[in-house]
């Protein structure tokens, strides 16, 4: 065999590769100006404006996506029951629709509950604690569901173009020693890191998920992903950034967050939970990515010959086939999930005082971190297990500088949000359970704090802050 042969790719798959990774390219990762300042990818402009367009009214349970929501919930929680209780052979002959609708006794549940509160929602009757947290102050269950509709709405055609053009294989085998030896995962994991730092943390979950099923990542690969690098958006960090009063300090307090996490995203990997989960391929699922270069050959040729080979294989169907799957585990699966364990987080933070006394440990640590307010405002280091935006919601924007601009940044660099990437990481086959997703949750609060603290520590001694 003669090893200094190297592969060449076709015409057509070079074609193939260079169209639809550069069309994937630019809709996931080209940032646009967007006015003030800002910037976003041409898909997230597209989402915005789909979110605007579905939305009418001048009351929140008037959104077109609230009934989308509510349809989808109906006919997750109907199938449901018609599957356990018939099996019509409509649902066990399609492997995804069995593989959702036939859910496990806790998933009925959900399920359930998911129906009658967003019931209560639309036709304004039940509880008013459960009424008040979706059409009043709260909002986070509202404000995520009808986003979360219009991004799958969007994106679930879409993420093809980023995964099975061939973009990934070439990214990947070009940096895959940089990747490998600070991050222990796969070069092409870059691209998830990019899509999710400027698209959405959903869209890299949602990306990695696919690829560990279709055997591109290992189950510690996925797991490392989804848990260290599926970052909240540069755009939503903005938002966050503007609910804290924090949008003239934002660069810098960006340069904060991504400092502590590239920390966090060598160190994390090294130790438990990541360092003991198996490193395999799902069971039935064959390894799929090759990144070594062969002796006699060039790292751009590898990479050209895989991205290629991998996009001449590409067919319209398979692009549809995805997508419809993509959609029917998403929609009918997620939303249940986010609905009914949103709504109770949620319900618990405001009539409860269970936040306030599991956060007791990280208060003692904000006092001897000499954190202004300390103990105060412990409970927004731990209220974003449930979700993103509540420590921004919990601390606003007028205590002290340094304590908001602490702990906001810790709220994006804890990265586990319960009922976000939390919700899709637990439904996946990826090998992280609720246990070791809130062990990784403390886990980066309790290194990221004191990093975050120090770096604030730093700039503010410099007088760029204060």
């Amino acid at each position: 065999m003669n090893t200094n042969t190297k592969p060449q790719a076709s015409t057509k798959g070079k074609l193939k590769f260079m169209i639809g990774a550069t069309l994937g390219a630019f809709l996931f990762l080209m940032p646009i100006p967007t006015g003030g300042g800002a910037f976003n990818i041409p898909l997230g402009i597209v989402i915005d404006w789909g979110h605007n367009l579905l939305n009418y009214g001048e009351s929140n349970t008037e959104d077109i996506r609230v009934w989308i929501a509510y349809f989808v919930v109906t006919f997750s929680f109907v199938g449901t029951i018609i599957a356990h209780l018939l099996k019509p052979k409509f649902i066990m002959n399609h492997d995804r629709l069995k593989e959702v609708l036939l859910a496990s006794p806790l998933y009925v549940i959900t399920r359930i509950l998911a129906f009658m509160i967003i019931t209560m929602v639309l036709f304004d009757f039940g509880p008013a604690a459960v009424i008040d947290r979706w059409d009043g102050g709260g909002l986070m269950v509202f404000d995520f569901i009808t986003t979360l509709t219009t991004i799958f709405l969007v994106l679930t055609f879409a993420i093809p173009l980023l995964t099975d053009f061939g973009l990934m294989e070439f990214i990947g085998i070009l940096i895959k020693k940089i990747v490998n030896k600070l991050f222990t995962l796969p070069g092409r994991a870059s691209v998830d890191l990019v899509a999710s730092w400027f698209g959405s943390s959903v869209v890299s979950v949602i990306i990695t998920r696919d690829q560990h099923e279709k055997g591109f990542y290992t189950g510690r690969e996925a797991a490392v992903i989804c848990a260290n690098f599926a970052l909240v958006s540069v755009p939503f960090s903005l938002v966050v950034a503007g609910a804290l009063g924090l949008e003239t300090h934002f660069l810098l307090w960006y340069l904060v967050i991504s400092i502590v996490c590239v920390i966090l995203g060598i160190l994390m990997p090294r130790i438990w939970p990541f360092k003991n989960l198996s490193n395999s391929y799902l069971e039935g699922v064959d390894k799929q990515i090759d990144e070594e270069v062969e002796e006699g050959n060039t790292r751009f040729n590898k990479a050209l010959t895989l991205a290629s080979a991998r996009a001449e294989e590409v067919t319209a169907k398979d692009v549809i086939t995805s997508g419809i799957n993509s959609w029917i585990n998403s929609f009918l699966d997620l939303f249940p999930i986010v609905i009914t364990w949103g709504t109770i987080a949620v319900l618990i933070n405001a009539l409860t005082p269970i936040f306030e006394w599991i956060s007791w440990p990280f208060g003692l640590m904000l006092e001897a971190l000499n954190v202004p307010g300390g103990a105060a405002f412990a409970p927004a280091t731990v209220i974003g297990f449930v979700d993103m935006y509540l420590p921004a919601v919990f601390l606003g924007s007028d205590i002290y500088f340094e304590t908001r601009f602490i702990l906001g940044a810790l709220s994006i660099v804890q990265v586990i949000y319960l009922a976000e990437t939390g919700a899709l990481i637990l439904k996946s086959k990826i090998p992280l359970g609720f246990g070791k997703l809130l062990s990784i949750f403390i886990m980066r609060t309790v290194i990221g704090l004191p990093l975050i603290v120090l770096l604030t520590w730093i700039i503010t001694q410099l007088g760029l802050i204060g």
